[in-house]
């Protein structure tokens, strides 16, 4: 393994905000695309036996495996939390790449036919965790997804630092999650709406996007249409932007519980509030729970995102892929409709990933960046400069031509965690 230690540079870029091309979201693939050219959009499973011909896997863009750039000076420390591509994996590596945590749950082992929404599921090595939070005693919250699947939400299940199953939520949650500090989980649920009931402007039949609230122990408080939310809104225009006869109009993707923090350009709300990023719409909302309402939305510099995030200091993150060569992060100031950071790599360091893209400020000031479909998390100063590279150990195929990729990564600080479930060498 090759070490490297990089400096940091600043530099600043400013972008005018203009209307965006909508594009499908990933969970339009063919897939979905054949179901909706049938009569009805309906749940459709493939048979698959080469989990390699998924998206869950790339081709293996260096040989390189596991940490390769290290700046110990500039670099956030603390644990990385990663989900990996090649099974219902996730991993809690240090800051040199070690192991020191791994916990494997393979769906079958969450699965309940008499609470699950997907009868049939695919076979364990087609199922992969799409995102994950770490509890200070090691237990761990996860989302299942699955390939060769529409839709691809399997639901979600709480396990403990041994990977023994403590609840599971069936229905077809999916895409990124996130916490209220009093336990509570905000995670997107999706469906196929075969009819008009209730009423929408949209086509039936196609796949609806859901705000579930679940409490600390697993069980739905409620369920928030988020169609239905943009319908009753003084945004309802956004769903024209979604052209006709797509089977995914929001393409929701990510979800951030923002309570009542303050956004730049965001109105106030005495309620509870998540930021959301509907990626078919080209759109960031953010959605007044108690309201069911979405009480603001913006569409901008930035096409089909795969990720949004508020930030502390008020600014939102997006991440997003213009093309399929190369991806980008951005901060903007969304009062003044500017960016004012951003990072799209570079020739010695390719940055790019067509699903799955996330990007997470860490305290320090850097960025934490997921670039899936390269199995590759780097970490970023202001300036640009990589201080910080993980690349996924797996490898399968010919040659080991393949890599499995990297669905969601995370920078834990070391005094998060529990002493009694830490208990190991300080990153």
């Amino acid at each position: 393994m090759r070490k490297k230690i990089w400096i940091a540079l600043a530099t600043a870029v400013v972008v005018a905000v203009a209307t965006v091309t909508v594009a499908v979201w990933p969970p339009a693939t063919r897939l979905v695309t054949d179901a909706w050219n049938g009569d009805r959009l309906r749940e459709e499973r493939q048979l698959i036996t080469d989990p390699l011909a998924t998206d869950h896997w790339g081709k293996a863009r260096v040989t390189d495996k596991g940490v390769t750039i290290w700046d110990p000076i500039n670099a956030q420390r603390g644990f990385t939390l990663y989900t990996s591509g090649e099974g219902s994996v996730a991993r809690l590596v240090t800051m040199t790449g070690a192991t020191v945590h791994e916990w494997t749950v393979p769906y079958s082992k969450v699965w309940k036919m008499e609470t699950a929404a997907v009868k049939e599921p695919q076979a364990d090595n087609l199922v992969f965790m799409r995102d994950a939070r770490l509890l200070p005693n090691g237990d761990l919250i996860a989302v299942f997804e699955a390939a060769g699947h529409m839709p691809d939400g399997y639901g979600m299940a709480k396990v403990d630092k041994n990977s023994t199953p403590l609840w599971s939520y069936l229905q077809r949650a999916h895409g990124t999650f996130d916490m209220a500090p009093d336990g509570r989980v905000f995670v997107l649920v999706h469906d196929i709406r075969q009819d008009n009931e209730p009423e929408s402007v949209i086509e039936t039949p196609f796949l609806e996007d859901f705000l579930a609230v679940l409490g600390a122990d697993g069980q739905e408080i409620e369920k928030i249409s988020l169609v239905g939310a943009l319908e009753r809104s003084r945004f309802a225009s956004l769903l024209g932007k979604a052209p006709p006869g797509v089977a995914d109009p929001l393409g929701a993707t990510s979800v951030q519980y923002i309570g009542g923090d303050t956004a730049n350009g965001v109105p106030e709300s005495a309620g509870e509030r998540v930021l959301m990023s509907f990626g078919g719409l080209g759109a960031v909302a953010v959605l007044d729970i108690p309201g069911k309402q979405i009480i603001w939305a913006a569409r901008g510099e930035w096409d089909g995102q795969h990720e949004a995030r508020l930030l502390p200091g008020g600014d939102l993150m997006v991440a997003d892929s213009p093309d399929d060569k190369d991806s980008r992060a951005q901060q903007i100031d969304m009062s003044t409709s500017t960016v004012v950071w951003s990072y799209g790599g570079g020739t010695d360091q390719p940055f790019a990933s067509t699903a799955r893209l996330s990007a997470r400020r860490l305290p320090n000031g850097n960025t934490l960046l997921t670039e899936s479909d390269a199995g590759r998390l780097i970490e970023v100063d202001e300036g640009g400069t990589v201080v910080w590279e993980y690349t996924n150990p797996p490898r399968a195929g010919q040659a080991d031509a393949y890599i499995p990729v990297i669905a969601s990564g995370q920078r834990i600080e070391a005094r998060m965690l529990d002493q009694s479930f830490r208990g190991f060498t300080r990153p």
